[in-house]
């Protein structure tokens, strides 16, 4: 059965364009063109069934941008920040009217925060449950989550997604993946869809950063050996007009990119594929 992953909410924290700011990525997302990027939030379809995965402040917009009503079957959470979870007030209120049909997960560690956050949302029951460590079955796919590292903010977790013939891995938020998780849960893939705020943050002390540049990226073995990368969590620091820093296999995301998920060939930028110069 065909499986697609479209992204709802491609930018950082911040959105783009930044309110503030009149930078040129800023001043050509204002026109609502290929900048233009709300927070994050995925969208994981197969067959008539759906997953949310994060639903950040963006998400009732993002959804109502679709063809059709959606009613999600799940929604998954990799942690607590603001532009992962403010969504989540409309999808809360939502799930007394789905009947059953909406379920809400996150990692155990992450639900306290979220009482804290939606105390209403908590007062006869709970509507977020803890997601087991073999995650939740979405049709014939598989949706677990792992603990990263989330550099200066402390951890997040990502999404890992088994098909029957495919697999996939969604980490927006995450610096510094120790090598025995990225062995465990990143190669190999035919899909990855990895965080990186801006294009190169060489400049700024490490310790006051928590997603990778796309600069590291490039240089992450785990990363180059999958078949197709796509690029996300993209602050006004990534014009994605610039598609040619980047190797064959990889892509800027995009709000409302939809992919499918298929096993394929060899990735098109392997481990021995030299990474392009951002400059």
């Amino acid at each position: 059965m065909r499986a697609t992953l479209t992204f709802l909410g491609t930018g950082d924290s911040k959105g783009v364009p930044r309110f503030w700011c009149s930078c040129p990525v800023c001043t050509e997302a204002r026109t609502g063109s290929v900048n233009r990027r709300g927070r994050t939030a995925t969208l994981l379809r197969t067959g008539d069934r759906a997953a949310l995965l994060d639903a950040g402040p963006d998400t009732h917009a993002a959804l109502a941008r679709l063809d059709g009503p959606l009613v999600p079957d799940l929604v998954v959470l990799s942690h607590a920040h603001n532009d992962h979870i403010l969504g989540l007030g409309d999808l809360l209120d939502y799930v007394r009217y789905a009947q059953g049909r909406l379920q809400v997960y996150a990692p155990a560690e992450v639900i306290p925060a979220l009482r804290v956050r939606f105390p209403y949302a908590f007062t006869h029951s709970d509507p977020v449950l803890a997601l087991p460590d073999e995650g939740v079955s979405l049709g014939a796919v598989r949706v677990r989550a792992f603990r990263v590292p989330h550099g200066a903010n402390g951890h997040s977790h990502a999404f890992r997604l088994d098909g029957p013939d495919w697999t996939g891995a969604v980490i927006t938020d995450a610096l510094d993946v120790p090598p025995g998780t990225a062995a465990r849960w990143l190669t190999g893939l035919d899909l990855l869809a990895l965080g990186t705020s801006f294009e190169d943050e060489s400049g700024q002390a490490r310790t006051g950063r928590s997603v990778y540049d796309v600069r590291e990226a490039l240089e992450l073995p785990w990363a180059r050996s999958a078949r197709q990368v796509v690029l996300t969590h993209l602050s006004h620091g990534v014009d994605v007009r610039r598609t040619h820093l980047l190797p064959p296999g990889w892509t800027y995301a995009s709000d409302g990119l939809t992919l499918s998920l298929t096993a394929g060939p060899a990735p098109l930028a392997g481990r021995n594929s030299r990474p392009r110069s951002l400059d």
